[in-house]
């Protein structure tokens, strides 16, 4: 009878809240493995779009004072991208030891990038190569925190 009603607890009968099994493998879990390649794999995205918006010039048309702002946002997204992309992999560098702050800063350096790279993006300073980036990392946070990757990181 308690199956039959939505409630906050779930019960042993609830086949969508089932417990979850205990992570006992010395090594690190599938699902930290592959957020660690998804944030190498952005990481390496987003140091290529920040070479080439650093390198890429102005559109030929356009008055004076849009071209500083356009020139200014490209800056700044081709900084952020390099500097963010490092500090993602330093930071992801730290997942196979099971560090329990290395997730913190990884997401944190990871919802700036997002940011950024959404910005950018909407405001048509990049192309879709941002979108792509945003996708990997977006999924990367996902099984960043799947409940294997959680028992790998609070083991005593």
């Amino acid at each position: 009878m308690a199956g039959m009603f939505p409630t906050m607890v779930g019960g042993t009968n609830d086949p969508n809240r089932r417990p979850a099994r205990p992570y006992t493998g010395e090594e690190w879990p599938p699902a930290l493995r592959t957020s660690y390649w998804l944030i190498i794999a952005a990481a390496v995205l987003m140091l290529v779009t920040g070479m080439v918006l650093l390198t890429a010039g102005f559109p030929e048309a356009g008055d004076e004072q849009f071209r500083e702002a356009f020139m200014r946002n490209t800056r700044v997204t081709a900084l952020g991208n390099i500097v963010l992309a490092l500090c993602m992999v330093v930071a992801a560098a730290q997942f196979p030891k099971g560090l329990k702050g290395a997730r913190g800063w990884a997401c944190g350096f990871i919802a700036v990038a997002i940011f950024i790279n959404l910005a950018a993006f909407v405001i048509q300073v990049t192309s879709w190569a941002s979108f792509a980036i945003v996708v990997a990392l977006t999924f990367a946070v996902f099984f960043m925190f799947r409940p294997a990757a959680n028992q790998f990181v609070e083991r005593p």
